[in-house]
């Protein structure tokens, strides 16, 4: 009993939702992503008619964030995390899929410009142009470096973050960030933001006041409960809505996904 004890008071990591439920956080929890043990690229959810758990599990997560957007100008939803290893990068691209296989045109942006995880999971050279160039140059006509990479979801877009620049930060805050997201919502019913981490570097905190829903991930056994006060006070300090995720949810774990798909 000591032993078992000891192990439960030593253990401060996200297990159930109930951890979360417990802190007492303010904003809605979005969703739980099981836990599936394959290779990253194979989660990726490209097949509109899909039913597998993965699918359904992501559809839900679409559907619950559609209800944060109270309405047609609320179009921006950044994706972020607190640390790496959470997932963000995956549940952004299977988020902007999710939406896309209703029939919404829908841009995925890798917006993380220290560590874009986002060209390896559509099989693309990192250092092409993207979202560094535009910030860089708002001239620059970006609709020519968008990508097509998934022929079920045609409505799906995606522009990468491109060669990494020497000051993220400056980039971020020099105001073309705005006018490029601005131009987006004229082509888009979506805009999802793949951003870096909150707690590694400041570059999310500058982008989330042009969100409409944040789309936060945190995972089974990796997330630390005492970060759920730092995304508590990120959640009040922004007027965007905050909605959590948890992701590595061990199957026995997960609500509701294990219907109907034994």
């Amino acid at each position: 009993f000591i032993v078992l004890y000891i192990i439960f008071l030593l253990d401060t990591k996200i297990h159930l939702r109930e951890d979360i439920e417990g802190f007492g956080f303010k904003g809605e929890i979005l969703g739980e992503i099981p836990f599936f043990d394959t290779d990253e690229k194979q989660k990726v959810f490209s097949n509109p008619t899909d039913r597998s758990i993965i699918s359904e599990s992501y559809r839900m997560l679409m559907s619950n964030t559609r209800y944060l957007l109270k309405s047609k100008e609320q179009q921006v939803i950044l994706v972020t995390s607190s640390i790496k290893g959470e997932g963000k990068t995956l549940t952004a691209i299977n988020l902007s899929l999710a939406f896309s296989s209703l029939g919404k045109k829908v841009l995925l942006v890798g917006c993380d410009l220290r560590n874009p995880q986002l060209h390896k999971y559509i099989n693309e050279e990192k250092n092409q142009k993207g979202l560094v160039n535009i910030l860089i140059d708002n001239s620059l006509d970006w609709t020519k470096s968008v990508l097509k990479k998934f022929e079920k979801i045609p409505t799906n877009d995606i522009l990468l973050c491109g060669s990494l620049p020497p000051n993220p930060l400056n980039l971020i805050n020099n105001g073309n960030l705005e006018k490029f997201i601005n131009q987006a919502k004229g082509l888009y019913d979506y805009i999802i933001v793949d951003t870096a981490p909150t707690l590694l570097v400041a570059d999310t905190q500058s982008i989330i006041p042009i969100a409409d829903v944040v789309v936060y991930l945190t995972r089974c056994n990796v997330t630390e409960r005492d970060i759920l006060h730092h995304i508590q006070r990120t959640a009040q300090e922004s007027d965007a809505k905050f909605g959590l995720v948890l992701n590595g949810v061990g199957e026995k774990n997960a609500y509701g996904y294990s219907y109907g798909y034994n």
